[in-house]
């Protein structure tokens, strides 16, 4: 199971006369990121920084713009690691006070902004699901109602051919070992199943 944040949620920091204001979203890809990273820019052009976090499966990147290094995106990406969260994006601008902050005071407000922010966006859980093709010949048709009330979040969509029923199921990924067992069984021989995903 992944977690990915629920919605876009907001977030914001005050310290000594700078303000902080975050962003945490889903981000499938690079490219979503860089949209709403644009979006951003035109929004917010008077602020002093636009800094940023994402973490997309196993890739992350983050980039302080312009603040001491690791007091902005690395504090950032940490909030995200510490939620637990993929497919994520995280953007915090700053409008500056007048007031140095020092490096501490930098990475709690960067910090402080996204905590909140990650906080108001909420968690979804993603379970994955794998899809394989089905070829049921007349003989197994039966085979289908049983997926359906053995595996009852499991979705089957396909079409009747001249020698049986073609489709794919789409499950679970931890019910397929158990579904594989059961094709395996009832087919007796017969390959019900392409033994390759068609989708993942």
């Amino acid at each position: 199971m992944r977690q990915i944040p629920a919605r876009e949620g907001n977030g914001e920091h005050e310290d000594r006369g700078s303000r902080f204001l975050a962003w945490v979203f889903p981000a499938t890809s690079v490219e979503a990121f860089e949209q709403r990273l644009a979006e951003l820019y035109e929004e917010h052009p008077k602020a002093r920084h636009h800094c940023w976090a994402w973490r997309i499966g196993a890739a992350y990147r983050f980039q302080d713009d312009g603040e001491p290094g690791g007091t902005a995106g690395r504090p950032m990406l940490q909030v995200l690691e510490g939620a637990g969260l993929d497919d994520v994006g995280a953007i915090c601008v700053r409008y500056f006070g007048g007031v140095k902050l020092g490096t501490g005071g930098l990475t709690r407000a960067y910090g402080g902004a996204t905590t909140r922010a990650t906080q108001e966006a909420g968690v979804q859980i993603v379970v994955p699901r794998v899809v394989r093709v089905l070829h049921l010949p007349f003989s197994h048709l039966g085979v289908r109602d049983e997926i359906t009330s053995l595996f009852p979040q499991a979705i089957l969509m396909g079409d009747y051919t001249e020698d049986g029923w073609r489709g794919q199921v789409d499950l679970e990924e931890q019910d397929w070992p158990r579904l594989r067992g059961l094709l395996e069984e009832r087919g007796g021989g017969t390959n019900l199943f392409d033994s390759m995903p068609s989708e993942c």
